[in-house]
């Protein structure tokens, strides 16, 4: 098996108005980031003979989806995460006790304890000096990681942070779900930040919301302490939609998670601007969650974003989950779609239910000629070098 490696790297700049209003005394730097895809690659044809030729199209209408990745058996999210960091790190010859803050970000955590960061910091050989923590916000994550990643550097509790948002969802979708197995990809990302002085550019705005009182409309009911698994949860059943999970697997509440995107988003987007005092003539890219095609176009047909104000990848990636965003900012970037100068509005959302946005704008001296590059690693390779096995 193999992994698809993509990197890239830019400058960054200073710290956000709102919350982090006030003389700024550091700023925080996207250094780089890369993106990595499981070789494993599901298309609609294949999907088509296990679930019907006439609900694939519909669903392919629906999604945009013609293809998505998904982790191989044995297969980790922290694995294709640790593949994006190794890949990251070696193309910048970073120092790794120079690094004092990890955050692992994703629904499919390695173990139920410890924390997936604390065995991440131990395979990618980083300082006891620096702080691990996991982070599981779904399908908005890297907004929350991207903002604790920033408080923690402006506080000068950390220098350089090493973010991984990644998420093998695959496994946790019941095989027989027509609703969810189309629609998930599994993806890693791996974002360094640095704190350094301040120049023009970086974060400039942050919000995060969450309504917990709609977490059963995306939610795996049983697994944890309220539900452990069993043999009775782990039956399935087929409901009067056609539609087949175990408690065990995945819930989602289509209709409901299709509304508050469509409505409660596109609102949240829209009072950001005018808070932060902005438009989308300030606004040059609009990087939104990839959950399907329809939802996306939708909340951009909301908020007047055109066509040259969009970029999406879910065509052949799917819905990566925690590691959606990021991954579409790496390839945006990769793509040319980022300039130096020009300002981005990034949004998340999904379970919890959750969402947030922020604001980059990159400095006018960024190198926009930064390639990325695709390299295979194996992954029992992976394995044996960095679990010793």
């Amino acid at each position: 098996m193999t992994l698809k490696n993509l990197f890239l790297t830019w400058p960054t700049g200073k710290i956000p108005d709102g919350p982090f209003s006030g003389k700024a005394m550091h700023t925080t730097t996207i250094r780089a980031i890369a993106h990595t895809l499981p070789e494993t690659r599901v298309t609609n044809e294949m999907l088509a003979a296990r679930f019907g030729e006439k609900p694939m199209r519909s669903i392919v209408k629906m999604s945009g989806i013609e293809e998505r990745r998904i982790v191989s058996l044995g297969q980790c999210a922290s694995d294709l995460g640790l593949a994006a960091a190794e890949r990251l790190l070696g193309h910048l010859l970073i120092e790794r006790d120079s690094i004092d803050l990890l955050i692992f970000c994703s629904q499919t955590p390695d173990f139920k304890m410890p924390a997936t960061a604390s065995v991440l910091h131990g395979r990618l050989g980083l300082s006891e000096r620096c702080c691990t923590f996991d982070i599981n916000q779904a399908c908005a994550s890297y907004v929350h990681s991207m903002q604790v990643a920033h408080s923690m550097l402006v506080a000068q509790t950390a220098t350089r942070a090493l973010v991984i948002n990644a998420d093998a969802l695959s496994q946790l979708v019941h095989h027989k779900d027509r609703s969810m197995v189309p629609l998930t990809g599994d993806a890693g990302v791996a974002t360094l930040l640095e704190s350094l002085e301040p120049t023009t550019g970086g974060f400039e705005h942050f919000r995060i919301c969450n309504d917990g009182s709609l977490y059963e409309k995306l939610y795996i009911p049983a697994g944890g302490c309220r539900l452990p698994s069993s043999p009775i949860t782990a039956e399935p059943v087929t409901d009067d939609a056609g539609v087949t999970r175990s408690q065990d697997t995945v819930h989602m509440d289509g209709p409901a998670v299709f509304h508050f995107a469509a409505h409660k988003v596109s609102g949240f987007l829209r009072d950001c601007l005018d808070d932060w005092s902005l438009n989308l003539d300030d606004i040059d890219l609009v990087l939104l969650h990839q959950a399907n095609r329809t939802m996306v176009d939708l909340i951009y047909k909301a908020i007047g974003a055109g066509d040259e104000k969009q970029f999406t990848n879910i065509k052949h990636i799917g819905n990566a989950a925690c590691a959606s965003l990021p991954a579409l900012l790496s390839e945006a970037w990769i793509e040319g779609k980022i300039m130096p100068g020009s300002r981005t509005l990034l949004c998340g959302f999904g379970g919890g239910l959750s969402w947030g946005a922020m604001v980059l704008r990159w400095p006018d001296d960024a190198d926009a000629s930064v390639p990325g590059e695709i390299i295979t690693t194996s992954a029992c390779e992976i394995s044996k070098e960095f679990c010793g096995s």
